[in-house]
């Protein structure tokens, strides 16, 4: 039997500098939304700082059924959400908490929302 999927990527546009440079924020996000959509944290989240050329920051943890990454661009006032996993969540509480968390309505994002399962 093939493995369900359930994946959600999440562009946000136009966020703001504070959103996207403060890295324990992310690390407390990271921590907490796999609780939100019912997953739990295998190892607690690594986040790093971007080097000049390229600023902003990437976040990624591992969560009990697969990964979240984030990426923020300063530069460009982006933040890329990657959330995956072989367990169904809520793709829309999911998407709900990263706009809150990035301050950002539903129209400064773009969604892709992937789901081969039940």
């Amino acid at each position: 039997m093939e493995p369900l999927r359930y994946h959600i990527i999440i562009d946000v546009n136009d966020v703001g500098d504070k959103e996207l440079n403060d890295g324990p924020a992310l690390s407390t996000f990271l921590n907490t939304l796999p609780g939100m959509i019912g997953m739990k944290v295998l190892n607690p989240p690594v986040v790093i700082e971007g080097v000049p050329e390229n600023p902003g920051i990437t976040g990624f943890v591992i969560i009990d059924f697969s990964h979240i990454s984030i990426h923020t661009f300063t530069i460009y006032k982006k933040a890329m959400v990657d959330i995956f996993s072989c367990k169904k969540y809520s793709q829309e509480e999911a998407l709900q908490a990263v706009l809150k968390h990035f301050n950002a309505d539903r129209s400064k994002a773009k969604i892709k929302e992937v789901s081969w399962g039940l």
